[in-house]
């Protein structure tokens, strides 16, 4: 059995998914790292905040704010 890792963006809808609603960024990207078991510093975030901004699944609503758009997914990548 191998290990599928999950792509920090892959984490992003994940979390998003189970909050129903937007994430301050720098709460979502923390997180991220986190369960990445990456660390905080500033480089760290600032690519995987480059990473949700390329990822058209992700929506920044505005005010630092992003959210998940289940219609933007193609069938059968989220099961």
């Amino acid at each position: 059995m191998s290990i599928i890792k999950k792509s920090e963006t892959d984490l992003a809808i994940e979390i998003l998914s189970k909050n129903h609603e937007a994430m301050f960024y720098r709460d979502l990207i923390q997180e991220i790292a986190a369960r990445m078991g990456r660390n905080l510093d500033e480089a760290t975030l600032s690519v995987i905040y480059t990473r949700l901004n390329l990822d058209n699944r992700l929506i920044y609503q505005g005010d630092g704010y992003w959210y998940f758009d289940s219609n933007r997914l193609k069938r059968g990548t989220l099961d």
